[in-house]
């Protein structure tokens, strides 16, 4: 039986939109802040960021990225960003969510709001790991898009 929860978080971050969505939306930096501790990895194995493109991911344990997700964006405009994903775990899909960014100017620089419309087959826990998991990626995401640019 499915479960469904909606989760919203919020950053303030000290970089312009244009950064955050830049950030956002390359390859090599998504990579870089989604995955949500240093024991963990996402490696993104196909990424084309465009209404109706695709990203495939594994991520999980750095020994073994267990996890795959596909995602399918929708909008990609400067400011909003949404795409579908499903995650599925051993061949087994795990979760569908609607995951939908809206960046706007704020006194800090950017105001990252993001709301996870979650499907999940797998059971109610799965909505705190959701919550976890996307919580510490956006901390890592507000700290490269405000640190500085690589030269």
């Amino acid at each position: 039986m499915a479960e469904y929860e909606t989760v919203t978080l919020e950053r303030d971050i000290a970089c312009a939109p244009e950064r955050l969505f830049h950030v956002m939306t390359d390859r090599d930096l998504r990579q870089a802040w989604s995955a949500p501790d240093d024991e963990s990895v996402v490696i993104i194995d196909t990424f084309d960021c465009r209404p109706g493109g695709r990203e495939e991911t594994r991520c999980g344990p750095k020994e073994a990225p267990e996890f795959n997700t596909v995602g399918v964006f929708h909008v990609v405009t400067p400011g909003f960003l949404s795409f579908t994903e499903t995650l599925v775990v051993g061949g087994r899909t795990m979760s569908i969510a609607l995951c939908s960014h809206e960046i706007a100017e704020s006194g800090a620089g950017s105001r990252l709001r993001v709301t996870l419309q979650i499907t999940s087959l797998a059971g109610a826990d799965l909505f705190d790991d959701y919550r976890g998991g996307w919580s510490a990626a956006l901390d890592n995401l507000a700290a490269l898009a405000a640190g500085p640019r690589p030269s």
